[in-house]
């Protein structure tokens, strides 16, 4: 049996793709199983799926805690949580990065397809939403279905979701990562033993109105946001930006932000990029127009 871990964010079709994958899987005669692990986090937060295949029906329903393979589609996740953790000593990896695989630095050394998925979505399908491009790398990397049952697993999912022009777009963009992904060994030894639980830190921003400043167990306190080793990454690739000469400092986009990315300096406001997550709230209510969604060019952008 082959068992699959995908890691994601909420929101950017990481179980769609698995679904996709599991649809591929059947349609080679193979059986097939899918499903995802999360909370109740909002969009952008980390969520694991899990695909096993195999010859024979498949009655174990765990998740998978030691995978032949691993899928990362947001790049930023590489920095953020261990995602080789459990991998088999010969498992494989389809990574999305812009660096090439012996740059990337991992828990442990790890065989891996790597792409700049994020380029290849954001010319095809015109956003940075990575999971069809991380399907046609992964078919590339490890041969489990044909190009061809993978893009009738894609369009049966897909169209289904987002309606056949889109979903032939999304089928676009695996087959241009399947002919642009490159294969290497990444670096081991990355230490993640100080990655904070997820809890939010009240000091890393700004207080909103969603929920209340709270103390937790061991005296940490927490509040809207999530905590500096959670940044919401590439998923989005737009961002909400103040027009400076415009505001009028009200404040309403302080106050109504559910993720209190907005903060008051000294005589101006800003925007926490590493946590907007475009929602437009803040853009809807400012009486003045002063706010905007802005295009982003990737990761790099968002952290500087």
């Amino acid at each position: 049996m082959l068992e699959i871990r995908f890691h994601g964010r909420g929101g950017t079709g990481s179980v769609l793709a698995s679904r996709a994958l599991a649809k591929a899987v059947f349609y080679a005669g193979k059986h097939a199983v899918t499903f995802p692990s999360f909370g109740a986090e909002r969009r952008g937060a980390p969520v694991v799926p899990f695909v096993r295949i195999n010859e024979e029906p498949i009655y174990q329903r765990t998740q998978i805690y030691e995978p032949d393979m691993i899928v990362v589609l947001d790049e930023s996740l590489l920095e953020l949580i261990d995602v080789a953790k459990g991998l088999k000593s010969d498992g494989v990896g389809v990574l999305n990065s812009t660096k090439k695989p012996e740059q990337i630095k991992l828990s442990k050394p790890v065989n891996a397809w790597v792409l700049d998925a994020n380029k290849i979505a954001c010319e095809t399908l015109g956003h940075s939403i990575t999971n069809s491009a991380m399907l046609g790398a992964l078919i590339q990397g490890t041969k489990i279905v044909s190009l061809e049952n993978l893009e009738r697993g894609m369009l049966s999912v897909f169209k289904a979701k987002l309606g056949e022009s889109v979903a032939r777009k999304n089928v676009e963009a695996a087959r241009i990562a399947y002919d642009n992904t490159i294969y290497g060994t990444t670096k081991g030894s990355r230490n993640y033993s100080d990655m904070q639980p997820w809890l939010p830190d009240i000091n890393e921003l700004p207080i909103g109105t969603i929920i209340p400043r709270t103390q937790v167990n061991g005296g940490q306190e927490i509040g809207p946001g999530s905590a500096k080793t959670r940044i919401t990454g590439s998923w989005s690739n737009y961002k909400a930006e103040i027009n400076q000469d415009k505001c009028i400092q009200c404040l309403q986009c302080m106050f109504h932000c559910p993720e209190g990315t907005i903060q008051q300096n000294s005589d101006y406001l800003v925007v926490n990029r590493r946590y907007c997550k475009a929602c437009k709230i803040c853009e809807y209510i400012c009486p003045e127009k002063a706010i905007s969604m802005v295009k982003i060019n990737g990761l790099a952008e968002i952290i500087k």
